[in-house]
């Protein structure tokens, strides 16, 4: 008779394991002595520390999350929290490329980030927006099709927003 649950050969599928070599024996039972059962707590659960070395870490950080946590998705919420790390971090201004993803990139100077009061500077589709210069007039792009930014710590900021706006959209 088989009272395995579901949940069980899912998990035995998706890990790569043939559900039916897993039975258990009757040495593998203890008798139920009918009483609550003693499970030991923790005494302190201890996270790995963040390594600013790690991209996902670095954004981690972002968030104050632990090593334990999985990147956040993208959504209005945690882009105002990027959005707030990012103005206390970039240098402007800056130069870095845009449109690569499009097939003709040029070098734009980003002169700042769009005013976060303005719902349009925001948005879950383009992320965030930024303000450049692009051939004498001001443009709004999204910060998240930047690439080879110069100077530090822009060029890693720009990487690990662009990692993490792409992946968990």
């Amino acid at each position: 008779m088989n009272q395995a649950s579901p949940l069980f050969e899912k998990r035995c599928e998706k890990d790569g394991l043939e559900f039916a070599q897993y039975r258990l024996g009757a040495d593998d039972l203890e008798p139920d002595t009918g009483g609550p059962l003693e499970i030991e707590q923790p005494k302190k659960i201890t996270t790995k520390p963040l390594s600013p070395k790690d991209q996902d870490d670095r954004i981690r950080m972002v968030f104050e999350l632990t090593s334990n946590d999985p990147l956040p998705d993208v959504d209005d919420e945690t882009l105002e929290a990027y959005y707030k790390h990012l103005t206390k971090n970039l240098v402007f201004p800056f130069t870095a490329e845009h449109g690569a993803e499009y097939g003709h990139p040029e070098m734009v100077k980003v002169i700042g980030l769009g005013d976060p009061d303005d719902e349009a500077m925001i948005d879950e589709q383009y992320g965030i927006l930024c303000e450049a210069r692009v051939e004498g007039r001001v443009v709004c792009l999204s910060f998240g099709e930047l690439e080879d930014a110069k100077g530090k710590p822009n060029r890693q900021l720009i990487k690990d927003y662009c990692y993490w706006f792409h992946n968990w959209r």
